[in-house]
């Protein structure tokens, strides 16, 4: 009785080890997918709605070529969130570097390749300014950017003459963006790239591991030897050129340069990042999930515009999607941190177990 009782015990615990387990799987798979999930939804529905014109593929390729300026916005963004710092000055250099690099080659004449060398050297010296005001002088890099940012936006429009540039401007430079590879225009491919090199820098290689482990906390990164100014520094600059470049493309995209344009990037950006920090790797800013995040908010804005909705929704759409993706980031960190309380309890209590061992049985009154 006693033996069949224990069997009963065993197999009822091993289907609740199960069930537990599978549960596990379950929720992590459905929060690693949620915005995969929420972004094929939207897709369904709105070509549902509208599958004359929202169901092409023309609109479809518009939405990934529109967008590609905004992917590598929030992915350059990746860098300073990381290591626990804001970059306000995202959407200016992108600004700056689309009025430099087509006001070298329209107004100066110099060649395409010199013009994107001096134009991506002066988004380097933006992000080292960047990064030696937040770590040498020690100013919050929220004042940091975004004075930085208002310098080079009066840099812009000095430069521009208040003007859009848009005069000798060859067709190899328009090519650069506006090519097609396998039938997809070329800037669509420049973000599978950067994608691509963003995910094996953060996920596979030391100095992405050192970057979580700074924004996780500075003091005990400094303390294991980690270089954590080096990196807060670099970050700032891997940020301005990343951002860089994608400026670089829009102006290859546009074939001009507008005075006005970059800062209405910065915001998109931001929901982007911090949304895209509640997939793939909750709890974690990632670029696979940005990527997916950028695509979401410009489906469901896109989605509403094709329904008549005006313009303005737009703006109203990426601020709802940064505040729910910075509350839903916090709470998944949380959540993680909580989660990894209770393994170690879980394994500082099996290891006492397994130091006291079992408690020895005693005998009986009659037992000598």
């Amino acid at each position: 009785m006693t033996e069949t009782a224990t069997r009963g015990e065993l197999a009822s615990a091993v289907a609740h080890g199960r069930r537990e387990y599978l549960g596990r799987v379950a929720y992590r798979l459905a929060a690693d997918l949620s915005l995969v999930g929420l972004l094929a939804i939207a897709l369904i529905v709105f070509s549902a709605l509208k599958p004359d014109s929202f169901f092409t593929v023309a609109n479809y390729r518009g939405i990934g070529v529109t967008q590609i300026t905004v992917v590598f916005a929030a992915i350059g963004l990746l860098a300073p969130l990381i290591v626990g710092e804001l970059d306000l000055s995202i959407g200016y250099i992108i600004g700056l570097s689309q009025a430099v690099v087509v006001g070298l080659i329209s107004h100066q004449g110099l060649s395409i390749a010199l013009a994107i060398v001096l134009t991506l050297l002066a988004c380097v010296g933006v992000g080292l300014v960047n990064g030696l005001l937040v770590v040498g002088l020690g100013i919050n890099s929220l004042i940091t950017t975004l004075a930085v940012g208002s310098i080079l936006y009066g840099v812009v429009i000095w430069y521009t003459g208040g003007e859009v540039i848009f005069e000798n401007i060859p067709q190899s430079f328009q090519s650069i963006a506006n090519n097609e590879f396998l039938s997809l225009p070329l800037a669509i491919w420049y973000g599978v790239i950067l994608l691509l090199v963003f995910e094996l820098l953060l996920g596979f290689k030391p100095t992405g591991r050192r970057m979580y482990a700074i924004g996780g906390n500075r003091r005990a990164a400094e303390l294991v030897g980690i270089r954590v100014k080096t990196i807060v520094i670099g970050a700032f600059v891997v940020a301005a050129v990343v951002a860089g470049i994608g400026g670089i493309l829009i102006a290859s995209r546009l074939g001009s340069a507008q005075p006005e344009l970059g800062p209405q990037f910065l915001l998109p950006a931001y929901a982007a990042a911090f949304l895209g920090a509640t997939t793939i790797r909750p709890g974690r800013f990632n670029p696979l999930g940005t990527v997916i995040a950028v695509y979401l908010v410009a489906v469901i804005v896109a989605g509403l515009q094709n329904q008549g909705v005006p313009s303005w929704a737009e703006y109203m759409v990426d601020g709802a999607a940064l505040i729910v993706g910075v509350a839903l980031a916090n709470w998944l960190v949380k959540l993680r941190e909580e989660r990894a309380r209770r393994d170690q309890l879980r394994a500082f209590e099996a290891s006492a177990a397994e130091v006291s061992g079992p408690v020895p049985e005693t005998g009986g009154a009659g037992e000598r």
